[in-house]
């Protein structure tokens, strides 16, 4: 079977069953008892990553150990991939020009503001702008501290 085609069963025999039945088979493959606010989008495409991954078995060594580290930077600082954001005063404005239309969000204490309306996020406004899910920081070309991205 090829793997486009495994990858559709397995989403298709997810998408199939129960919600209590999908809860207790992602109990199972990950053993722990899924969070009770977890929706069921997120159960099925977890669950479809997770069998994926055992058939698979398991992940490359380079990303499982990349992976191990980044747990334990983040169990040290939970804050830490906070702390590679540059930091933005308020009151700098922030301009892209996109499909020839110029677009503006001034930097608040407590936000964004486009439009009048204070967004919480930055990727909320590129969405807005593109139509599409954006990452904001990207967007409007912020770059992260330490990088010549």
């Amino acid at each position: 079977m090829k793997n486009t085609q495994m990858n559709q069963t397995i989403d298709n025999n997810i998408a199939q069953m129960s919600l209590s039945d999908l809860r207790e088979k992602w109990a199972e493959y990950w053993g722990i008892k899924p969070h009770a606010r977890i929706g069921r989008m997120m159960l099925e495409k977890s669950l479809a990553y997770k069998i994926r991954e055992q058939i698979a078995g398991g992940l490359p060594p380079e990303i499982q150990e990349r992976l191990d580290q980044l747990i334990k930077t983040y169990k040290r600082n939970p804050k830490c991939f906070d702390e590679n954001r540059p930091e933005i005063k308020p009151g700098t404005r922030l301009v892209r020009i996109y499909n020839g239309t110029r677009y503006s969000v001034l930097v608040q204490a407590k936000g964004y503001e486009y439009k009048g309306v204070i967004y919480g996020s930055l990727s909320n406004i590129a969405t807005e702008i593109t139509g599409t899910r954006r990452n904001g920081w990207e967007f409007f070309n912020l770059k992260r501290k330490g990088t010549d991205q």
